[in-house]
């Protein structure tokens, strides 16, 4: 999983500011708790438990100065044929230094494999986004803005 936040702060010796996705998993939300299914059945929701974390001595300033919730949000990239879209979304209230949320997807968001007609490949890169707004001016802005890419998983029904 490949992880990056903006802003990213460090000078020797010392984390500014630092933020990271601690956990990106893909369940089967009537399958055993905690275990990931990267092989989705595409009449079925599943979720996506999503973990991040802000460290860093200029964190707290930083969070009291932006918006009131984080808006976090997971996009599927098809390999191949197929869709490339928002499958979910979600508002986490701003508390903290670490954060979680499941992000509820429904049946029939993507379509299975269809191999061999040009059909969607029915395998899938997600991305999961968190961001939290600023509405103080400056050149650059003050938005946090993280992005974790991946996990891989594949829409086949087990017919």
């Amino acid at each position: 999983m490949l992880s990056t936040f903006d802003p990213h702060q460090e000078v020797p010796g010392n984390v500014l500011i630092k933020g990271e996705f601690t956990s990106v998993k893909v369940r089967d939300p009537v399958g055993p708790p905690n275990v990931q299914n990267l092989v989705i059945d595409p009449s079925k929701p599943f979720d996506i438990d999503v973990e991040w974390e802000l460290s860093g001595s200029n964190a707290p300033l930083y969070l009291a100065a932006l918006d009131a919730n984080w808006s976090v949000e997971a996009y599927a990239e098809s390999m191949g044929p197929g869709p490339e879209i928002q499958i979910a979304s979600a508002t986490v209230p701003k508390n903290g230094l670490a954060y979680s949320t499941t992000l509820h997807v429904p049946a029939s968001t993507l379509p299975e494999g269809n191999p061999g007609n040009g059909g969607p490949s029915g395998v899938y890169k997600l991305v999961v986004t968190a961001f939290l707004n600023s509405s103080l001016p400056g050149p650059t802005g003050f938005d946090i803005a993280g992005f974790s890419e991946g996990p891989m998983i594949r829409v086949e029904n087990p017919r």
